[in-house]
C-alpha cells in the first residue's frame, strides 16, 4: 500500500512537478539561440552570488536525495550488498551517459574530422550527479537516522568550507580544487570558460572534484527532506521551518563565506537546499492531497517522470543540430538551423526575446518526445 506520501501510482506528484521543473530549466538555460543576448535571470553569476539560473543545478540534485527516499523504500533503507551495488551501477551509468555524450557524434562533419578524446571533460553535470547520488545515496542508507544524516552533512560541508581557506582562498586563482583537478584529472580534461584578471582563459571545472562534497550536501538534505516528507502535515511544517532556518543561515553567513556557485560553498548548499524545500512544501500543499496537479503541474510532470533522459535529450539534439548548415543570406554564409531560427526569431522581437523564445522551442521540443512516454507510464532510468 502507498503511504501518505504517494498516489496509487506510487509516485509524489510534488517531486514530479519540482524534478520537471527543474529539468525544463536546465535545458531552457543551457541551450540560448545566442549567447550574446540573454537575459540577466538567465545567466550564471559570475562569480560570488546567486541568480535563478544558479539555483537550478542543486536543485537537481536536492531532489536526486530526496528521489532516494523513495526509491529505496521496498529496500527498508538498508544499505547492503545488493543496495550499495545498485547504487554503485546506476551511478557508473550516468557517469558513462555523461562522457559518452560530451563527444557526441564522435564525428566532426563540419571540421571533416574525428573527435579527439584527450581533452575530454571527465567532470561535468552528470558525473557530478553520478559522483553524488552515489555517495549520499550510500550515506544516507549507512547513516539511516536523520540525526546522524544532518550531522554528516554538516560536518562534510565545514570539512570543504576548512579546506577552501585553509588551502587557499574563495577566488578562481586561490581555489585549492583547481589544483586538485589538475592533479588528478589532467589540465586537459578540465573545463576553460573561466578567466582570470588578465583575460586568460584557465583551467577551472566549476563541476570538479572538490566542490562534489558540498554538492553531496543537497543529496543529503533532499533525503532529509523526504523523511519529514512521510511525516504527514506535522513533517511538512517541520520540513518548511528548517528551509527558512537554512535560507537565514545562509544569508547571515554570506558576508564570510559567500554564496558562491562555482566552488560550491557552503552558503550556497544551504541557500539552495532552503528554496528548494520552500517550495517543495507549497508545491505538495498544492498538489499531494489528492493528486491535483492540474495543467500546469501536469505538463511538468512529464518532464519530471523521465528526467535525465529529458536532459540528454536536449544535448543531443543541440549536438545534432550544430553539425547541420542552412543558408543565410544576410549574412552570405552557412550556418546552423539553431542559430538560423534564433535569428529569425530575433528580427521579429528582440535579440534577447528572440533567444529565450529559441531555447523555449527546444524546450517544447524535448517535451513532445517526452509526452508519449508519461502517457503510456514508460520511466527512462539510467
Amino acid at each position: 500500500m502507498p503511504d501518505a506520501t504517494t498516489t496509487h501510482s506510487g509516485r509524489l506528484p510534488s517531486l514530479d512537478i519540482l524534478r520537471g521543473a527543474t529539468v525544463a530549466m536546465m535545458i531552457l538555460v543551457n541551450n540560448p539561440g545566442s549567447w550574446s543576448s540573454v537575459f540577466g535571470c538567465l545567466s550564471h553569476s559570475a562569480w560570488d552570488g546567486c541568480t535563478p539560473t544558479d539555483l537550478v543545478f542543486p536543485f537537481f540534485l536536492f531532489i536526486v536525495g530526496a528521489s532516494i527516499r523513495f526509491a529505496f523504500r521496498r529496500y527498508d533503507w538498508r544499505l547492503t550488498r545488493r543496495t550499495a551495488a545498485k547504487i554503485l551501477r546506476r551511478g557508473a551509468a550516468i557517469w558513462i551517459v555523461g562522457i559518452a555524450i560530451s563527444k557526441f557524434p564522435y564525428y566532426d562533419f563540419i571540421a571533416g574530422e574525428w573527435s579527439s578524446w584527450h581533452d575530454v571533460r571527465i567532470m561535468g553535470v552528470l558525473p557530478r550527479i553520478a559522483l553524488c547520488y552515489s555517495i549520499g545515496a550510500l550515506l544516507c542508507l549507512g547513516l539511516r537516522s536523520a540525526r546522524r544524516i544532518a550531522l554528516a552533512a554538516l560536518l562534510l560541508a565545514a570539512a570543504y568550507q576548512t579546506l577552501v581557506y585553509a588551502l587557499g582562498d574563495a577566488t578562481l586563482e586561490g581555489y585549492f580544487g583547481s589544483a586538485l583537478d589538475n592533479a588528478l584529472l589532467g589540465e586537459s580534461h578540465l573545463y576553460h570558460g573561466y578567466r582570470d584578471a588578465a583575460g586568460a582563459r584557465v583551467a577551472f571545472d566549476p563541476e570538479g572534484l572538490a566542490g562534489t562534497m558540498t554538492a553531496t550536501v543537497n543529496v543529503m538534505l533532499g533525503y532529509l527532506a523526504a523523511m519529514c516528507m512521510a511525516g504527514g502535515s506535522d513533517g511538512r511544517l517541520r520540513m518548511a521551518a528548517w528551509g527558512g532556518t537554512a535560507i537565514v543561515a545562509a544569508l547571515a553567513l554570506n558576508g564570510a563565506i559567500p554564496i558562491n556557485k562555482p566552488i560550491w560553498s557552503a552558503s550556497y548548499a544551504l541557500y539552495t537546499c532552503g528554496i528548494a524545500v520552500v517550495l517543495w512544501y507549497w508545491v505538495s500543499r498544492l498538489t499531494d492531497r489528492d493528486e491535483g496537479a492540474g495543467r500546469v503541474g501536469n505538463i511538468f510532470r512529464v518532464f519530471g517522470s523521465n528526467a535525465l533522459f529529458a536532459y540528454v535529450l536536449s544535448t543531443l539534439i543541440v549536438k545534432i543540430v550544430a553539425q547541420m548548415r542552412v543558408w543565410n543570406g544576410a549574412h552570405d554564409a552557412l550556418v546552423s538551423p539553431y542559430s538560423r531560427w534564433w535569428e529569425m526569431l530575433a528580427a521579429a522581437t528582440t535579440p534577447r526575446i528572440g533567444s529565450l523564445l529559441a531555447a523555449l522551442s527546444l524546450v517544447a521540443l524535448c517535451w513532445a518526445v517526452t509526452w508519449p512516454l508519461y502517457k503510456k507510464r514508460i520511466f527512462i532510468k539510467l
